[in-house]
């Protein structure tokens, strides 16, 4: 599948794109190398292909042993220190060399696993890259960056008009000024002081929409950050089609399946997987899809998101209007159950299906939930783990016991994973009036016991040792809470309050970064040290524990009772947010092909895997790398020291992250009839106003629409809300009580299930 631009934000681009490159030669993410000038020793392949900005193409040297050189003339003398090259082959030994004083100096060379050369500034006008008696050179693309005196670190897309704002300024010292620049017209907006080396500008909220630049004025030097936009539900209109973009790409047999055969030793997916390339029975993919979903229904409309994947060989033809997230929904289940899937975490996973279904039956038929009924029901109980597994665990896949061990940093089995399927499997035992729906609900309540009794957060590998699954505990023991308050064991509460206690002790640094221990930053190898690949420097790829963080620091809130704290929880969960975009030591968002497939984004991440297990390099939205220990607290000149390489298990993770995201900020309220005062009472022929805040605005040219349910007792009425303006996330319509509305409790929602808002008012 070729990788293709994002559409979903056209309009958008459309009303900001040219600001964003306004003070582009002013800041470091700029590539100076981008079309310049090039000669070679050789060339097979033309030498302006590496300078070129495409990832596809390349320079070749012609096919000879000996030294090879490329030399990339700049369009006025820079002040540089880095030179990256995401993907070089025959460069055995290949070093930097700058023109300096008329002549050519070294000053730098490739590292072995390392796409950056980085080195001592040099003033010069003209680069050589020479590899030294190699074979033949071949170098697909060229970056090189100016030296940054004062770096300033944002969001590289921006921020949510009414959340948190922050940046960091890694070399400034406390009290140091900054401002928020208006880019088109230079007009300085906000000013505040940095501290502890993060500038903090929540209280920014310009009335109109715009394109802006952080101005940091140190003693010695100017910092400017790249441009950024400010708008209310910003990371959505950016990250949700992405993120449904990935998982539509990343399929088994790229959408069609009418060839699937697999057998007790193979999924037949190629290169791993069972229903996507390199998933893993941890990937937790419906789960991802369903949160996404239940937390923002209208944003997946095939109005807003038309479908665009192959959906071969699966046993029902679903209705034109069924959203692409719910046939991906449904593309997982037919999959699993013609494969007889018997693993713990995708039993867990099809219980989050049987659970839904009410919410999905417009677009699923009813015998798809009645097959995957009768099947998980027959197998939920069973101990043998008999299809597929990778990077497993030892254990039984009875799913009625409480399990009294948790995964490694693989994150292959996080604590309380098996938490909210039992609880979903007592609601359908009930819905279905079985007689063992009790057993389901008192294996959710002693897994959660155990939890409780022995989890020690204070021991990292309870938590970020957790990895890409870490998002599943907190999220799960605020989910027994919520929705059992009195039937939940005791003490959830002073559980989850401990938790974000030591993440907010760990987080207290110039990245607002969560570290794994008060030693390390990220999680270290697990592998052991007699094993050759053992690393006990860089340590992990760990995207999926930053992209799905969001979820348990928003999760937690509300069993946290301090304000300060609550406030800190959500500075950390729109942290690690900035972080994939930007805010982190290398600067770069984590997806490499993150300028073509987020908009607004300046510099992708250093490199990509080509190949590997999901071979996901033509993929969109595939967040592919992190900063690893090398390059904390600020070392850029560290580069990818570690191994990168996206995966499915990350992009879920993602999911989740942007679903609690979305749900934080959704909101219904009750109005008068002016929209001028909250309400909790009404009567008949009185007039109430209706407000849905959600993010949903993606088209800033156009008034657009989102639909609330009206309930009372078992009567539901959908209501059309509109956009309050083309540039808001706030939806208002106004509602008649009529005679057909009893005395009672009116209630108004939208979101689904355990994402569902919901505003109440008494009918007199």
């Amino acid at each position: 599948m070729l990788k293709q631009p994002t559409t979903f934000l056209i309009p958008f681009l459309i009303l900001f794109g040219s600001a964003k490159m306004v003070f582009a030669s002013q800041i470091r993410a700029t590539n100076l190398a981008l079309h310049q000038t090039v000669k070679a020793s050789s060339e097979e392949e033309p030498a302006a292909a590496a300078v070129d900005g495409s990832p596809e193409s390349y320079w070749q040297s012609a096919g000879m042993v000996g030294s090879h050189w490329l030399e990339i003339s700049l369009d006025e003398a820079h002040t540089v220190d880095q030179i990256v090259l995401p993907l070089v082959k025959g460069a055995d030994s290949l070093v930097a060399e700058a023109w300096v004083n008329e002549q050519w100096q070294q000053v730098g060379h490739l590292p072995v696993d390392n796409p950056v050369i980085a080195f001592e500034q040099v003033k010069t006008n003209k680069l050589r890259l020479r590899s030294i008696d190699g074979q033949q050179l071949r170098i697909y693309e060229v970056q090189i960056f100016a030296h940054d005196s004062q770096p300033v670190l944002v969001n590289q897309v921006g921020y949510d008009l009414n959340r948190p704002k922050r940046f960091t300024a890694p070399l400034a010292p406390d009290g140091t000024p900054f401002r928020v620049v208006n880019v088109e017209d230079g007009v300085s907006r906000f000013e505040g002081s940095i501290q502890k080396n993060v500038g903090d500008f929540t209280d920014f909220r310009p009335e109109t929409w715009g394109t802006y630049q952080i101005v940091v004025e140190g003693i010695e030097h100017i910092g400017r950050s790249v441009p950024f936009w400010v708008s209310p539900g910003l990371i959505e209109q950016v990250a949700y089609q992405p993120a449904i973009d990935f998982m539509v790409d990343v399929r088994c047999w790229f959408g069609d399946s009418q060839n699937y055969s697999p057998t007790d030793s193979s999924a037949d997916c190629p290169n791993l997987g069972v229903a996507w390339r390199d998933s893993h029975q941890f990937s937790f993919e419906i789960p991802s899809l369903l949160n996404l979903y239940f937390a923002n229904p209208a944003a997946f409309s095939t109005e807003r998101m038309p479908v665009q994947g192959l959906y071969l060989g699966v046993r029902e033809e679903l209705p034109d209007n069924t959203p692409e997230i719910i046939r991906l929904i449904y593309w997982a289940v037919d999959i699993y159950l013609r494969g007889e899937v018997n693993h713990t975490l995708l039993k867990e996973q099809l219980a989050y299906f049987l659970y839904a279904y009410p919410y999905l039956e417009e677009y699923i038929p009813r015998s798809v939930y009645n097959e995957t009924r009768d099947y998980l029901f027959g197998i939920w109980g069973n101990e043998a783990i008999n299809r597929w597994q990778w990077h497993d665990i030892e254990h039984t896949g009875n799913l009625f016991q409480a399990y009294n061990f948790i995964g490694t940093g693989k994150g292959q089995f996080p604590p309380g994973h098996s938490i909210i399927p039992n609880l979903m499997m007592y609601e359908v035992a009930q819905r279905e009036g079985r007689d063992d729906a009790d057993k389901y609900f008192q294996a959710a309540y002693d897994q959660t016991q155990w939890l409780i009794n022995n989890l020690d957060w204070t021991n990292p590998r309870t938590t970020k040792g957790q990895r890409q699954g870490e998002h599943v505990t907190v999220a799960s023991l605020a989910y027994f809470q919520k929705n059992y308050p009195r039937q939940a064991p005791k003490g959830i509460d002073e559980k989850i309050s401990a938790w974000a206690d030591e993440m907010i002790r760990r987080s207290d640094n110039l990245w607002d970064y969560r570290r794994y221990s008060d030693e390390k930053w990220i999680i270290p190898s697990i592998r052991p040290e007699n094993d050759p690949r053992f690393d006990s420097k860089t340590g992990f790829n760990e995207v999926g524990n930053i992209a799905g963080f969001p979820a348990p620091a928003l999760a937690a809130i509300p069993y946290v009772n301090d304000s300060q704290k609550q406030q800190r929880l959500e500075e950390l969960a729109i942290a690690y947010v900035d972080h994939i975009f930007g805010r982190n030591p290398a600067g770069r968002h984590f997806g490499f092909d993150a300028t073509t497939d987020f908009a607004g984004v300046e510099l992708g991440w250093y490199k990509e895997w080509q190949g590997g297990a999901g071979i996901l390099q033509t993929a969109r939205g595939v967040l592919d790398g992190s900063p690893k220990e090398t390059t904390y607290p600020y070392h850029p000149e560290a580069g990818d020291p570690g191994h990168t390489e996206g995966w499915v298990t990350f992009n879920t993770a993602w999911n989740i992250g942007l679903a609690y995201l979305s749900s934080n900020s959704t909101s219904v309220k009750i109005y008068d009839d002016q929209f001028s005062s909250e309400i909790n009472q009404t009567k008949t022929g009185d007039v109430i106003g209706i407000e849905l805040t959600a993010p949903l605005n993606f088209d800033p040219k156009e008034v657009e629409q989102a639909t609330v349910t009206l309930r009372w007792n078992d009567e539901l009425i959908p209501l059309q809300v509109t956009e309050v303006s083309g540039m808001s996330n706030k939806f208002r319509a106004t509602f008649s009580i009529g005679e057909q509305i009893p005395k009672g409790q009116l209630k108004i929602s939208y979101g689904h299930a355990w994402h569902e808002k919901m505003g109440k008012i008494k009918v007199k």
